[in-house]
């Protein structure tokens, strides 16, 4: 493990700690739940994981492409077991991109993304949860400028604190192919949902 990737997680875990101490502030009065199940639409802005490709440009200047950056659009659905309980799962299923600012290639990374999530949600809008996320056909597409690249498969972990409609969240996770070394995918995030 690298020391960035020890501080990430150390400053990931100590945010969602105190995320969760607000939270647990004000759990009393009553309690409106709202519907016990339906639709959601999430995404997601995320920065992280290791260097995959520098793209240079005329100009001089470079952009990095990292494994666990980009922007992700997921729809799914939500379900409390339990008609009095805080407690829900969510399962969404969406598609993560990012690409490089050249006007004349589009070198880019793209991914499935499946997650399956419980979530906690307090008196006071705050919520916690955690779960796990899969990134299924992930490529970095070399546009012509070099050979294209697939990963396996990777099942990585999620945990995620926020208030109402937006959140923060970090994933562990690395990606691996037969010809590389493991690549770090882990990342950090901001988290937008809205539910129906």
């Amino acid at each position: 493990m690298t020391i960035l990737r020890a501080i990430t997680r150390i400053v990931a875990s100590t945010v969602f700690a105190t995320a969760a101490q607000t939270a647990l502030a004000d759990t009393t009065g009553d309690r409106d739940l709202g519907k016990r199940g339906g639709f959601m639409v999430q995404g997601d802005l995320d920065v992280g994981g290791d260097d995959l490709v520098t793209v240079s440009f005329d100009n001089g200047d470079s952009q990095d492409i990292k494994a666990g950056q980009g922007i992700a659009a997921s729809v799914g659905g939500y379900f409390r077991p339990m008609a009095d309980s805080p407690f829900e799962l969510q399962a969404l299923i969406g598609f993560k991109y990012v690409t490089t600012a050249a006007s004349n290639a589009d070198i880019n990374v793209s991914r499935l993304v499946v997650q399956l999530n419980g979530v906690y949600r307090f008196a006071n809008g705050w919520y916690a949860g955690a779960g796990i996320v899969q990134h299924n056909n992930t490529e970095l597409d070399g546009d012509g400028f070099f050979e294209d690249i697939e990963f396996d498969n990777a099942t990585g972990f999620n945990i995620e604190a926020g208030w109402k409609w937006v959140g923060l969240h970090y994933t562990d996770m690395e990606y691996e192919n037969d010809f590389l070394l493991p690549v770090d995918a882990s990342h950090i995030g901001l988290r937008f949902t809205a539910r129906f």
